[in-house]
């Protein structure tokens, strides 16, 4: 589970999340999901400008090679099924994307 904890704007989680990247003012966090998958957030922390960031699958435990489903949380729809990586649109700055990305099978 995600806790955002909105008096510092951090995400904690209960159940090994973990920041994969930090760049710049831009953070990628992920965690296993009882299903296999994995919950990932996508943080722009910036004061300024929107930027697009990548999940690789590599950072996240899956095989390279293999396709996966992402799936947008917070708009409930499926983005595309996607092999090796995924790069999002350009994210506001101070704005957040909540993913979960399923290995196809």
């Amino acid at each position: 589970a995600w806790i955002w904890n909105s008096a510092n704007g951090t995400v904690q989680s209960k159940h090994n999340g973990a920041c994969l990247t930090s760049k710049a003012e831009l953070e990628v966090w992920a965690g296993p999901l009882s299903d296999g998958s994995q919950a990932v957030v996508l943080f722009n922390r910036g004061n300024f400008g929107s930027e697009s960031m990548t999940v690789k699958w590599s950072d996240i435990g899956f095989p390279v090679d293999r396709s996966a489903i992402v799936r947008d949380l917070w708009a409930r729809k499926d983005l595309g099924t996607f092999t090796g990586s995924y790069t999002s649109p350009k994210i506001d700055h101070r704005a957040v994307m909540m993913l979960k990305i399923t290995l196809t099978k």
